[in-house]
């Protein structure tokens, strides 16, 4: 299939516009659109976007020429489209919206009818594959909640042993991401007193730009069923294991040295205990598509809860006024939902 021709050997046209989508701007200059993206979906982009420039100057050099926007046509993208025809659809997916993305931003007045057509006929076959990773592994989140609620009633009382504690800890981990389905980084970043806000009333989950992917602050208020678990931590599991650490700590999740949980031992620690108690592991990331699934699938009303929930990018800039009231009801939405699925039954 080629290699990615890297940034430094692109078409001046090229590397201009996509230097421009990641502008930070200033008093003077704008904010590029993608600014916000981290350096791993940049670097991803970037060398998407160069097997496409790669593929031209293997297969017609004389279009490199062109405009970016003038050279993504809807033959060429198909053509190289069935060049990497031995790939699965998402990877495809990948590859030529990293080329339609960067021309739609550069050009958004331009008519992209017919190379958005490409893309929904490739989002199609990704949902006639299915994802190997995913399936069988999505469980409903009114499953997986239960399934962390058990692990901390079966361990809840006076912690006599660190496994207890551990396990407790697994538990209110599970019903967190379960309601409340954040990423690994920001669940191994959560600081009390700062992220994560402990009231007589409530309990408030708040993550600044910089634990979210899109760089966008996300808040939410944690549902009534979820404060009473993670009560039962903060107050019982989480001091037992701190004790057995050398110093203090304001890091929520705490492991069985008394120091801070690493994120990869978040993928460790709920795969395995998620693995125990329902057949299969399902990682920390999973639990998103959970969340989407489950509300998608009880309530099509619910559905509009599902971006902030999950914390995904705004399209327009006049929604960013409602992320804050969205967000503080998406917990609230979800476990309304699981009550009613519980209903139905």
């Amino acid at each position: 299939m080629g290699i990615a021709l890297p940034l430094q050997d692109w078409p001046a046209a090229d590397q201009n516009a996509f230097v421009a989508l990641f502008a930070e701007g200033s008093l003077l200059d704008d904010r590029g659109p993608l600014a916000h993206w981290r350096a791993l979906s940049r670097n991803l982009m970037e060398r998407q976007y160069g097997r496409w420039l790669d593929w031209i100057s293997q297969v017609e050099p004389e279009a490199l020429a062109l405009a970016p926007v003038e050279r993504a046509t809807y033959q060429r993208l198909h053509a190289w489209r069935a060049s990497m025809g031995d790939l699965v659809p998402a990877t495809l997916f990948g590859y030529v919206d990293a080329v339609v993305r960067l021309c739609r931003l550069s050009a958004p007045d331009h008519d992209w009818s017919v190379q958005l057509a490409l893309l929904a006929d490739l989002h199609r076959a990704i949902k006639q594959h299915g994802s190997p990773r995913k399936t069988g592994r999505i469980f409903s989140s009114d499953v997986l909640f239960e399934a962390g609620a058990k692990l901390v009633r079966e361990n809840e009382g006076p912690i006599t042993h660190p496994d207890r504690a551990v396990r407790l800890r697994d538990g209110a981990v599970i019903c967190l991401l379960a309601l409340m389905p954040m990423r690994r980084r920001a669940l191994s970043e959560l600081r009390l007193g700062t992220s994560l806000c402990v009231e007589d009333s409530q309990i408030t989950i708040c993550l600044n730009g910089s634990m979210t992917k899109n760089g966008q602050p996300w808040e939410a208020i944690m549902p009534e069923t979820l404060k009473e678990v993670l009560t039962i931590y903060l107050q019982t599991a989480r001091p037992a294991l701190l004790a057995r650490g050398a110093a203090d700590t304001d890091a929520v999740w705490v492991g069985r040295n008394g120091m801070p949980l690493g994120i990869n031992q978040f993928t460790r620690a709920i795969r395995k205990r998620t693995e125990d108690l329902l057949g299969i592991d399902v990682s920390p990331h999973l639990f998103r598509d959970a969340a989407a699934t489950t509300l998608a699938r009880t309530d099509p009303a619910s559905a509009r809860l599902i971006k902030p929930l999950l914390g995904h990018a705004t399209e327009r800039v006049a929604e960013e006024h409602y992320i804050r009231a969205d967000t503080i009801a998406a917990g609230r939405g979800l476990a309304s939902a699981l009550s009613n699925l519980k209903k139905g039954d």
